[in-house]
């Protein structure tokens, strides 16, 4: 599957790359997720260089940025009914951190979906949660891409990508994992009644 994509990247070139990579991560942001970091590293994989790393980080940046501002002026326009706003309301109650912060921790460990559904139905400051979800991106993908680069630089070309693909699984299953413990976490402070 993987080898699939990357050739579709390759065949049509980095422009069409970075189209993809940006439509990708505004679906992601709005409507299902896409396992954008996987989108992400093929398309770095196309020239693992400063440059290309740099131009892919300010696209996944600004798709990011779109997406979820979009999602947040659907969101304010929809009036979306009051079961599903307590219903979203009451998730975030449950995390140790109530207010835009939960746009960092959400890097690590994925907890909140449509952040910008959250970032409006929450009444979060609009501009304090763009610069999370911009610093959150910027940390996110500007380390994704460093170690392909480092292991680009280590191993011939072929062993890389191999590399490259394992620690994007690691990196994604720990990302799941640690949202999974916190989620049970969650879970069993709200059975005992501890905050």
């Amino acid at each position: 599957m993987f080898e699939g994509l990357f050739d579709w990247f390759v065949n049509h070139g980095m422009y069409y790359a970075l189209i993809a990579i940006f439509i990708i991560l505004v679906i992601d942001s709005v409507i299902f997720p896409t396992l954008p970091e996987v989108f992400a590293t093929l398309a770095f994989l196309l020239d693992p260089t400063l440059i290309w790393g740099i131009i892919l980080l300010i696209t996944a940046v600004a798709a990011e940025f779109t997406g979820n501002s979009l999602l947040y002026g659907l969101v304010k326009k929809a009036k979306l009914p009051d079961f599903i706003k307590k219903a979203m309301k009451k998730w975030t109650d449950f995390i140790f951190l109530k207010d835009e912060r939960i746009i960092l921790i959400n890097r690590v460990a994925p907890i909140v979906p449509f952040t910008g559904a959250f970032i409006a139905v929450c009444e979060w400051n609009y501009w304090k949660s763009m610069s999370y979800l911009i610093i959150g991106g910027l940390a996110k993908y500007g380390a994704l891409f460093a170690l392909i680069g480092f292991l680009n630089i280590q191993f011939e070309q072929e062993t890389a990508q191999k590399f490259t693909i394992l620690s994007l699984f690691i990196v994604i299953g720990l990302s799941f994992l640690s949202s999974y413990i916190y989620q049970k976490r969650i879970g069993k402070d709200t059975i005992t009644g501890s905050d």
